[in-house]
């Protein structure tokens, strides 16, 4: 038989242990709870980069497009006096052509 130290003895390492219990349950709920806080920290910062990323590379093509269109202005205003000055070119190899023709006969 058990004499009643002993039962009460029993009585209190249930209890230490439900009380252990507890407190490791709230240890893990306080883990958990920072573990999802560590996450959602983290996808807001990916998102947050992925955006600055968006934005930047929209500049860039923005500034490429720019440069291009420029360029292709610069281009259509040389083309003009580049095609007359071909041209003349052309007609200047046509004549001296004609004269060394009419010179060899």
């Amino acid at each position: 038989m058990h004499s009643e130290g002993e039962f009460g003895h029993e009585g209190d390492q249930g209890r230490d242990a439900l009380q252990v219990a507890e407190a490791a349950d709230r240890a893990g709920a306080i883990v958990t709870e920072h573990i999802r806080s560590i996450i959602q920290q983290a996808e807001s910062g990916a998102a947050d980069i992925r955006e600055s990323a968006e934005r930047d590379a929209a500049a860039i093509r923005q500034r490429a497009a720019d440069s291009a269109s420029r360029l292709l202005e610069r281009i259509n205003a040389i083309d003009g006096p580049l095609s007359e000055l071909v041209g003349e070119l052309q007609r200047e190899a046509e004549r001296l052509t004609a004269g060394v023709g009419r010179e060899e006969t």
